[in-house]
């Protein structure tokens, strides 16, 4: 018998029920049973106290709740209502009933494919192994990984393999459908000797090993039963469990995914755009760049299986933000972006991957406008030393090309090279890293006009290419299955490839460079998430980041020598092109939807 039916729990918003709805969201069964035997008489109050009784391990007393909350008035909605009166009729031991139950669910319900796993179950028990073998075959179409895997548990009952007769893998049958998953792979690694040339036994000791918690012995159970003869459903069941158990590419499994968000936000420094370089020059504390925003973004992925060690993935992902301060809407930038990576298992506990892609940025909103395209190639080199660390080694490269003659200088090619080594710690996840890159981006030079009689014209010379050393780390903390956090934090130093400086016309149309000065900046990044899970479809999340940035090139600062700014060099801060020293705080409330 299979003991893993689940009770839905389906409490309608809005009824006159709370206090009984918390005590039974706590765990309080009994409790929450008497507060709704209090309410007032509805269907609603009816349903819970079904919900409660059968928590409290009384089938027979919920399913007359349940069937007393169905005539109501007000009776609950019906497939939840369904589901849960089989639940009840499955734990009583009336089988035909509790498939019918089932079987009321409606196709298109999302609680359709468990209910059919579910009557499988409840036809098996009643000795109609057919009809049991049709709900598995309805079920497997289109079933997510852990309701394949629920699937191959009922076919495991079903299906005719060569070691069937054996005592040993059936008793193996009997103790993983009740939870003794140490004794269960005991009795499978059994019945695997005794039938060396089947799969399904090591399969079933590998699903075993993977409930007990035991990473390696369930690869090395399931990467044998793949050699040896299984079933397509059997072979399907084995990869989804190493899925599982993979790390990068393959730890979500072939399928396909799409996305959307839409949220509020606010950027206390807009014309620090961190994506694509933009011009800054003449920035002071007069220029007002803070900002409220609105964004919205969708995406699209397809992971596909290419062979048992060959893995493969699409992306695309497109977004817009929209400043709403006028002096700073031309900021406003929309992105898409595209990758295709493919990544193998070259040797056991290392994978070797590459990815290419390209992005593409545009600006403004009323001056809807090209800002800058690229294209990138990846690969990476990973080393799973235990399944619990990883070590990884990437290296980037990328060629931008600044879109019209607006945003030339944002041309130039990029090199990474990253080492990072990960630790998975149970509900959390913590990465750290070192990055070295090289950015050769261009120059921008921007003229005005001087109100210094003694010149006829002024020109910034700003050198946006650079070379940076960065140290970070992040972490990812899951203390509850609805609620994720996280926090990642990372310092660069950032030294540039040419000088900064002013290149002015005298009136006597002599040409001479102020202020050389070679820029160099510490940046200091924090940006910690929340995200809670709404539904199996919408999230929602809030960020904040924090950028710092400390630059011997600002404006604002004292020279040590008062008269340096009349000397030969004018070696001077007055004639910095910028204020390299500030802060960026921003903040986003995001609602995602995901199927």
């Amino acid at each position: 018998m299979w003991t893993g039916l689940l009770l839905l729990v389906a409490l309608a918003a809005g009824e006159p029920l709370e206090d009984a709805r918390q005590s039974f969201a706590a765990g309080r069964y009994a409790e929450a049973e008497q507060q709704a035997l209090q309410a007032e008489p509805s269907g609603a109050a009816l349903y819970l106290v079904g919900l409660a009784r059968f928590r409290t391990g009384r089938p027979e007393e919920a399913l007359e709740a349940f069937d007393a909350a169905g005539h109501a008035p007000d009776a609950p909605e019906p497939d939840a209502w369904n589901f849960n009166r089989g639940a009840c009729l499955y734990a009583l031991g009336r089988f035909v009933e509790a498939e019918e139950a089932f079987a009321s669910v409606r196709e298109g319900a999302p609680l359709a494919r468990a209910a059919w796993i579910n009557a499988g179950f409840a036809a098996f028990d009643a000795g109609a192994p057919d009809r049991a073998a049709q709900w598995a075959e309805r079920a497997a179409a289109g079933a997510s990984t852990e309701e394949a895997l629920q699937v191959e548990e009922l076919r495991a009952l079903l299906a005719p393999v060569a070691n069937e007769g054996d005592e040993a893998y059936r008793q193996g049958l009997a103790s993983f459908d009740a939870g003794r998953f140490d004794e269960a792979r005991a009795l499978f690694l059994r019945a695997a000797t005794r039938q060396p040339d089947s799969g399904r036994a090591r399969l079933m000791a590998g699903a075993s090993a993977w409930r007990l918690g035991s990473r390696t012995e369930a690869r090395e159970d399931l990467t044998a039963a793949l050699k040896l003869t299984l079933s397509p459903l059997d072979r399907r069941t084995a990869h989804q469990y190493l899925d599982l158990l993979s790390y990068g590419l393959r730890s979500s499994g072939p399928g396909a995914w799409a996305s959307a968000s839409l949220g509020p936000g606010f950027d206390s420094n807009v014309l620090q755009v961190g994506v694509a370089a933009r011009d800054v020059s003449g920035a002071n504390a007069d220029v007002v760049t803070a900002s409220a925003f609105a964004e919205a973004s969708v995406g699209l992925t397809a992971r596909l299986r290419l062979s048992d060690r060959l893995f493969a993935a699409l992306s695309y992902g497109g977004s817009q933000r929209a400043y709403s301060g006028s002096s700073v809407r031309d900021y406003s930038l929309q992105l898409h972006r595209a990758t295709a990576a493919v990544e193998w298992e070259a040797a056991r506990q290392v994978r070797v991957g590459i990815l290419a892609g390209g992005d593409l940025f545009f600006t403004g909103l009323e001056d809807f406008r090209g800002l800058q395209a690229s294209v990138n190639a990846n690969a990476w080199l990973a080393w799973d030393e235990t399944a619990h660390t990883t070590t990884r080694l990437d290296l980037g490269a990328a060629g931008k090309d600044g879109l019209g003659e607006e945003f030339a200088y944002l041309t130039g090619p990029r090199l990474d090279a990253t080492l990072s080594q990960e630790w998975r710690l149970g509900l959390a996840n913590v990465t750290a890293w070192y990055r070295y890159r090289q950015d050769r981006i261009g120059t921008l030079e921007q003229s005005f006009t001087s109100v210094d009689e003694t010149l006829a014209s002024r020109t910034y010379v700003i050198p946006f290419g650079f070379t940076g050393h960065a140290v970070g780390a992040s972490g990812r903390w899951q203390p509850l299955p609805w609620l994720t956090a996280s926090l990642d934090a990372d310092v660069e130093w950032r030294r540039y490839l040419e000088d900064n400086s002013l290149r002015v016309v005298t009136t006597g149309g002599d040409t001479e460079t102020w202020n050389v000065r070679r820029r160099h900046d510490t940046r200091f990044v924090l940006g910690p998430t929340v995200s809670a899970r709404l539904s199996g479809h919408l999230r929602l999340t809030a960020r904040y980041e924090l950028l710092v940035n400390r630059s011997n090139i600002d404006m604002r600062l004292t020279d040590d020598d008062a008269a340096a700014c009349e000397g030969a060099a004018h070696l001077c801060h007055a004639y910095d092109a910028t204020n390299g020293n500030y802060e960026k705080h921003g903040v986003m409330l995001q609602l995602e939807a995901a199927w």
